[in-house]
């Protein structure tokens, strides 16, 4: 359970990244969407966020970079509606989120992800043969 803190002049606000569903860019800030809906924001970019997130998780792929505005936490992904341009997130329980995301955007991340599926066949496929 990694925590990031940010400091403004006034407030003190804590992370947890292992609880991040999504970050979306809000000019030079950064808005933190959390799977119960609580979110915050950050004075910081998403760029650098992004770096600090990916540094801070126990795994270094999880979070995902979606076009300019939006970091998503992969282990929440439930389902993508291209046409509805909306990506759900599912923490597994109770909780899920709707994100609203261009259609490129999705597409991306679509293909993206099969072609992860894909690879990873092809891994088992080659580790069950030798």
């Amino acid at each position: 359970m990694a925590k990031l803190y940010f400091s403004t002049r006034d407030d003190l606000v804590c992370i947890d990244s292992d609880l991040v569903a999504v970050v979306k860019a809000d000019g030079n800030y950064s808005k933190v969407f959390y799977m119960t809906g609580f979110q915050t924001h950050l004075n910081c970019g998403i760029t650098k966020l992004e770096e600090m997130l990916k540094a801070s998780s126990s795994s270094k792929t999880r979070f995902i970079r979606l076009g300019r505005s939006y970091i998503v936490n992969h282990a929440y992904f439930f389902k993508i509606e291209v046409l509805k341009q909306t990506l759900y997130l599912f923490d597994g329980h109770k909780e899920s989120l709707k994100v609203p995301m261009s259609r490129q955007t999705l597409k991306i991340y679509k293909e993206a992800i099969q072609k992860g599926l894909k690879d990873n066949k092809q891994t088992k496929k080659k580790q069950t043969l030798t």
